[in-house]
């Protein structure tokens, strides 16, 4: 064999084939490696919950996986004190250990209100009692307007001036006003009551005086 030949087998597309593959071969145990101390050293190890209630989701987002815990926002809410997009709960309290690549479930405060299903309030119950219902609910409620009808009963419920049904969905932020009875039918049926009462009673008096 001469030596151009041994050169020629030397350099073969079969040689450099096997250098390949030694050469992946190494990669693979060096990374396989790598990621066995990793864990190994890291095991049993506990990292404590920060607090990131108050923060931008993207900041607080960051700052969890940087310390090698993953979070998702899994809700919103509202809170008009609060600028939008920041984080208003988060489901592990601050300071509770937890172990690496823990999930951490955020909720975050929404640009505006979620829209609420106005209640059974129309002709349904008293002034007092839609109150406290609506307000409970967080709506904003104007000077009631009266209408002819029995004393403080709800008889419609208005938005920007109109009517809303029962069970549509409204922001909390639009104020509603009240469409509330001013007694003048009670009024008048007290009056005749009354009339009646008196007329019973002085035809029973000259009934008397006559026996």
């Amino acid at each position: 064999m001469t030596f151009k030949e041994f050169y020629q087998r030397l350099t073969g597309r079969y040689l450099w084939g096997n250098l390949l593959a030694m050469f992946i071969t190494l990669v693979v145990v060096v990374v396989g490696l790598f990621v066995f101390l990793h864990f190994y050293t890291y095991h049993g190890e506990t990292i404590a919950v920060p607090d990131v209630r108050g923060q931008r989701a993207e900041v607080a987002i960051r700052k969890l996986e940087a310390m090698g815990l993953r979070a998702e926002v899994v809700d919103t809410g509202y809170n008009p004190r609060e600028l939008a997009d920041v984080i208003l709960d988060q489901d592990l309290l601050p300071g509770y250990e937890v172990k690496m690549n823990r999930l951490i479930h955020l909720t975050v405060n929404a640009g505006s209100p979620r829209p609420v299903a106005l209640p059974d309030i129309a002709d349904n119950c008293s002034l007092r009692e839609a109150k406290m219902r609506l307000e409970v609910l967080g709506f904003r409620l104007t000077p009631i307007r009266r209408i002819r009808g029995d004393r403080d009963w709800v008889y419609a419920v208005e938005a920007r001036g109109k009517e809303v049904r029962t069970g549509e969905r409204l922001n909390v932020n639009i104020p509603l006003t009240l469409v509330v009875g001013d007694g003048a039918e009670e009024e008048v049926f007290n009056g005749n009551d009354s009339l009646d009462r008196i007329y019973f009673s002085r035809d029973t008096t000259m009934l008397v005086g006559e026996e």
